[in-house]
């Protein structure tokens, strides 16, 4: 069961690329949105300059492994992740829903 989009929501939607035999991390990334979305042009111009800075990260953290570790930090401090501790991450998976351990830990809205 997917999630019905209300008509003022915008997703980011990731899906691995080529994950059949050995994954290499490439992944595509796009927008959906309502069929009959409000959301001005103005504004959907901005959420789509974030959307595609998101997945520019990805290819300047692959160059720079210091540009991906400090947003890694972030993240973790973010999440109340500690670094200290070692934990191995579980995903556990019920239809299409998928629950992390250490992950769920989150600020505002997840």
């Amino acid at each position: 069961m997917g999630h019905t989009l209300k008509d003022d929501e915008i997703a980011i939607v990731i899906r691995p690329k080529n994950y059949e035999e050995e994954w290499d991390g490439d992944v595509a990334i796009e927008l959906r949105t309502s069929q009959d979305c409000p959301v001005p042009t103005t504004v959907m111009a901005h959420i789509m300059n974030v959307a595609t800075m998101m997945s520019a990260f990805l290819d300047v953290a692959a160059e720079y492994p210091d540009v991906y570790e400090l947003v890694e930090d972030h993240r973790n401090y973010l999440m109340g992740i500690d670094e200290d501790e070692e934990e191995t991450l579980e995903v556990i998976q019920d239809g299409n829903v998928y629950t992390l351990n250490k992950w769920t830990k989150t600020k505002g809205n997840a």
